[in-house]
């Protein structure tokens, strides 16, 4: 099995992604998935050996401060229409000790929540990217989260949820 690790906002603002991805969902016909920025996917090793990792990595943190930037959308299904995470200097080493400690190099880490998968064309995805207006902005995250990696994202959930800061 497969593996990612996960940021999920907290209430508030994972409340307010989840109501736009199921409307967008109803709408146009894509897959529903709860709202999560993916840390670092695709990870490939034992699960323990992760969770290793993860726990080593957030001993060091206390939480993070994110915000969510503009909407806007890609080529590529799993980014069809999404919300950018600001970039901050701990969540970008954050992901860098993580790979870094699994021994995993892959692409460049673009922090960002998805708000709707799909093949639709560029015209409808600006379109979507367009209207969406949301409320939240700044949000404080106290843990990360272990995922499985299955072919369908109605199936991803979270394994085991790791806190920031605790030692040992």
């Amino acid at each position: 099995m497969k593996y990612s690790v996960w940021i999920i906002p907290p209430k508030p603002v994972f409340n307010e992604l989840k109501k736009v991805i199921n409307d967008l969902s109803l709408q146009y016909k894509s897959p529903v998935f709860k709202p999560h920025m993916t840390v670092l996917g695709n990870i490939d090793l034992e699960l323990n050996k992760i969770q290793k990792v993860v726990k080593e990595v957030a001993t060091d943190i206390d939480n993070l401060t994110l915000s969510l930037g503009p909407i806007s959308f890609s080529t590529t299904y799993l980014q069809s229409v999404f919300v950018r995470v600001n970039s901050t200097a701990r969540l970008m080493q954050l992901n860098l000790e993580i790979k870094k400690l699994l021994n995993i190099e892959n692409n460049v880490f673009m922090p960002h929540i998805s708000l709707m998968y799909g093949n639709h064309d560029m015209e409808t995805r600006e379109k979507i990217a367009t209207k969406i207006k949301l409320r939240s902005s700044s949000f404080v995250v106290n843990e990360i989260v272990i995922g499985s990696e299955k072919p369908e994202p109605r199936g991803w959930e979270p394994i085991a949820t790791i806190p920031f800061g605790v030692k040992g």
